[in-house]
Parts: C-alpha cells; sequence; structure tokens
C-alpha cells in the first residue's frame, strides 16, 4: 500500500531542499483553476500586515504585504503572493504538465495570511475563503461597526487622518481613516468611516494594518471558485479550524506502511490566535 502522509510530506520536503526540482524527468499534473470574475478595480490599496498567531509570544509577529481592490460593485482584500500564486496556477492549468522549475517557482511563492474578503458593496454582503489543509468559504452580512470618533489626527501617506474606535468579535480596534479618499472600505473586513481606513490596529497589538501604497491601476477583482473548495457556514468554519489548531495531524489521515501498518504520528497543536476571537 501506498505512504500516502508520508510520501506528501517528503515531497513537499524534498521541493523545498531543492533536490526534486533538479531532477530531470519530474513532472506534476497542473493544478486546477476557475474563478468568477467580478470587475476591475478602481484603487489598490497596499497594507503592511504584522500580525501574532500564538497568543503566548505575542512579540514574535508575522509579516505580509496585502491588498484591497477596490471597485464600483466589489472590493477584495488577499495577500499580494496570493495573486502572484493565481497567476503561475492559471498559467499552468493550461498545460499537460507542471515540470521541476515550474513546480518550485509555485513553491518559492509563500503566502503567510490566507484569508481573502469579497465584499459585495452594495448587498452589504462578504465572501469568505481561508486556507487550513483545504479551502474553506462562507458568507455573511457585512458587520456593522458602531465607531466612536476620537481625538487624534496623524497623516499617513501624505493624507490627513482621524482616529476612531470600535470592538468586533472579541477585540477592540483604533483605526486611522482619511476624508481626503471618499472611499467606505478598509483592511479585512473593516468599513462604516466617511472615508478610507488606512490604517487599524486592536488593543492587544496582535493585527496591525497599515497602508504603505495606494495606485489606480485597473487589476481583476475574481474569486477562485474550484470544485475543491468546502463550502460551509462561518459556524461550521470556527468549528473546523479550531480542531485543525487542536490536532493538526488528523487532517492529513492515516499513513501506512508497506505491509499495511498504520505509522504512528504525532502531531503537536499549533497556536490558535484568530482575528476574530467571538
Amino acid at each position: 500500500m501506498k505512504i500516502y502522509s508520508v510520501l506528501l510530506l517528503l515531497i513537499i520536503s524534498l521541493f523545498k531542499g531543492q533536490t526534486i526540482i533538479n531532477s530531470p524527468g519530474f513532472a506534476l499534473k497542473p493544478s486546477p483553476y476557475h474563478v468568477v470574475d467580478y470587475e476591475l478595480s478602481s484603487y489598490n490599496i497596499y497594507y503592511q500586515l504584522q500580525f501574532s498567531n500564538n497568543p503566548d509570544h505575542p512579540e514574535n509577529k508575522r509579516e505580509a504585504l496585502c491588498v484591497l481592490q477596490f471597485g464600483k460593485n466589489f472590493s477584495k482584500f488577499t495577500d499580494v503572493n496570493q495573486l502572484k500564486k493565481d497567476t503561475l496556477t492559471e498559467k499552468f492549468s493550461h498545460q499537460d504538465m507542471v515540470n521541476a522549475k515550474e513546480a518550485g517557482e509555485m513553491l518559492n511563492i509563500h503566502i503567510n495570511y490566507p484569508t481573502i474578503i469579497v465584499k459585495k458593496l452594495a448587498d452589504k454582503e462578504l465572501i469568505v475563503q481561508d486556507r487550513l489543509r483545504d479551502v474553506y468559504q462562507y458568507e455573511e452580512k457585512q458587520p456593522v461597526f458602531n465607531w466612536k470618533l476620537e481625538k487624534g489626527e496623524k497623516k499617513i501617506l501624505g493624507y490627513s487622518c482621524t482616529k476612531a474606535e470600535a470592538s468586533y468579535r472579541g477585540r477592540t480596534y483604533i483605526a486611522w481613516f482619511t476624508k481626503e479618499v471618499a472611499i467606505n472600505n478598509g483592511p479585512y473586513v473593516f468599513e462604516g468611516l466617511p472615508g478610507l481606513i488606512l490604517e487599524v490596529e486592536d488593543t492587544k497589538n496582535d493585527f496591525h494594518f497599515i497602508a504603505v501604497g495606494i495606485d489606480r491601476k485597473p487589476l481583476p477583482i475574481y474569486l477562485r471558485n474550484e470544485d475543491t473548495i468546502f463550502k460551509v457556514s462561518r459556524e461550521k468554519f470556527r468549528q473546523v479550524q479550531k480542531t485543525y489548531h487542536d490536532n493538526p495531524g488528523f487532517f492529513y489521515g492515516k499513513a501506512y506502511n508497506e505491509d499495511g501498518s498504520v505509522i504512528t504520528t504525532k502531531a503537536k497543536p499549533l497556536p490558535y490566535n484568530p482575528i476574530e476571537l467571538e
């Protein structure tokens, strides 16, 4: 019998170590690629995100460069590297096989923040995709933020910004927005202020989004919709998310030796510090 889980982990480790990358004749079938195209963006706002996924060591921050693509009817927030990876996936999906060099290109793109948020602006609805081992998707109403304006002003990217505060699903956030860009939007799910949110941080300093650039280059706003995406409720996703962090080994199934005996593997719980605590 095949050693499914162990073989998968071995392939990944060999890719990272460049062993298979340099093996002549190595090839894989390309991943499927299907999307729903919505429209082109009119603004692209780039945010540097620093976040801690380990509540026991909040000083250990991870970073990601994300982008808010804003259009007439839709907006999308995602890791910039996800867009780069999607571009390669789409390119390779038209091929019969992906060679070692091409596979290496894919593996060299690291997505540090896998959450994707698409807002249906007129309908006030969200489509959320997130990756554990697999990709999950759920929909919900756009949350309403009860922002309280605070005293304080500062400049971000040359724009004059005003301070506001609100609570959302277990965290309290301080936001800085500018009326000089008439967009009711911001990073992640944040919105509801009379201008573009350029910075937002929770009071525990676990999640910090700050704008680092804006351009008006039209970019496609789309969402992946392969059949392999699990479409669930938000409640179900949160259950799966917690279970995945408590017991990640369960999600990769059993591994077998050639004689059919089960390989015993132990997977330590992963740190769990989601942006939404409730």
